[in-house]
């Protein structure tokens, strides 16, 4: 089969195209949903920072909050734009909050710092497995926020909660602006 130069550049500018909408879609809708849990990260350090007898009980609540705003998201998502696997994503974190409740169980006794941590890094490795597939700037995203809980976790032990909303919060949130912003 041959395919003239033409058709070529056309096919092509096809794809490019393609792969614009995809990026702008993606942008309008994973933007705000990492700046919600941007959000979600520094108030609920900062609390855990400096009232950590309630942790369990406003973590539940802003969980709760970021769940049900991503769901809108997600949900917008489906009705604007039709992506494979989109519903495979939302799956997957099902199972990586679920496995992480569960090993959070099987490694008790675990709190303080180390139950921060462990949870961000979860968190974390969910970003950057899903970078290898929908876009790279969530892998980075992924391992720079995980670098970030491991300075804060050996270097910042007494301010550590507080590291982990500015770092951790502020990585999502302006990752979510950027994208939000620039993925046009």
């Amino acid at each position: 089969m041959n395919i003239s130069k033409q058709e070529a550049q056309e096919s092509l500018a096809e794809i490019d195209s393609a792969i614009s909408q995809t990026r702008k879609a993606m942008g309008r809708h994973l933007g705000p949903i990492l700046m919600l849990w941007g959000v979600i990260w520094a108030i609920g350090y900062s609390l855990t920072q400096f009232i950590p007898r309630d942790g369990l009980a406003y973590w539940l609540v802003l969980d709760g909050l970021g769940f049900l705003g991503t769901w809108l998201c997600v949900k917008k998502v489906r009705n604007n734009f039709r992506r494979p696997g989109l519903g495979r994503v939302a799956v997957a974190w099902v199972i990586l909050f679920g496995y992480m409740i569960l090993w959070g169980f099987l490694v008790s006794p675990i709190g303080g710092h180390s139950q921060i941590a462990f949870f961000s890094t979860v968190c974390m490795c969910g970003y950057a497995i899903m970078g290898l597939w929908m876009s790279r700037f969530l892998l980075w995203l992924g391992l720079s926020v995980t670098a970030l809980t491991l300075v804060g976790f050996y270097f910042f032990s007494g301010w550590f909660a507080l590291w982990m909303g500015i770092t951790g919060g502020g990585a999502l949130f302006l990752s979510g602006f950027y994208i939000h912003k620039t993925w046009k």
